[in-house]
């Protein structure tokens, strides 16, 4: 069993590539959540102008409270930022666990391989040990995108939660009118999800 140059530089590039895939992910969703910040910084300072303007215009000068409307639209918006935050952590997080599956994969298949050359000179106890050598690989591969799996699920779920809690905060506090179960079926859109695909197949 051995590893040939030409494994050798392409298990390297593979890993390399992953790498720098996944810092490229990390530096966009740093920029998302840049520009995020600065969006809602302009927001506030838009919201504290416009504030202070109606104060100075106000004769005589007095501090009144904001407006329902007004306060229902601050708070709409902040709703909506908080789960554009999370969408973009989210985002981030399911393409850093595609690339671990990627990369397990492929070393996963540099090492079958080594495996499949190691059995043409094995005897038959070296072959059964072999093969249960990649039982074990296969079934660590499996284990760990079931993991990945959990991972996708539990950060939708907490997306999901981030997407209720900004529902009720956009809510104005009227309540709705009680509706149909089964319009609620028709109308409401499925929901979105991040989970991605198994590892790619092995080739023998």
């Amino acid at each position: 069993m051995y590893l040939s140059p030409a494994d050798i530089q392409q298990t390297r590039l593979h890993t390399i590539d992953h790498l720098h895939a996944a810092s490229r992910v990390w530096v966009e969703a740093t920029e998302r959540l840049s520009e995020l910040s600065l969006r809602a910084g302009r927001q506030a300072l838009e919201e504290g102008r416009l504030h202070l303007a109606e104060l100075a215009d106000s004769h005589p000068l007095g501090f009144a409270p904001l407006p329902i409307e007004r306060l229902a639209d601050w708070r709409s918006g902040s709703a909506d930022l908080v789960s554009e935050c999370f969408d973009i952590i989210g985002d981030a997080q399911q393409a850093i666990l595609q690339m671990a599956r990627d990369q397990v994969a492929a070393l996963d298949k540099v090492l079958l391989r080594q495996l499949d050359r190691a059995a043409l000179h094995a005897d038959a106890t070296g072959e059964a040990a072999i093969g249960h050598m990649k039982t074990a690989i296969g079934q660590a591969e499996a284990h760990f995108n079931d993991l990945a799996d959990a991972a996708v699920r539990g950060g939708e779920l907490v997306e999901e939660q981030v997407r209720q809690v900004a529902g009720a905060l956009a809510d104005n506090g009227e309540e709705a009118p009680e509706a149909d179960p089964a319009d609620d079926i028709a109308t409401t859109p499925p929901a979105r999800s991040r989970l991605s695909r198994r590892s790619r197949s092995r080739a023998d």
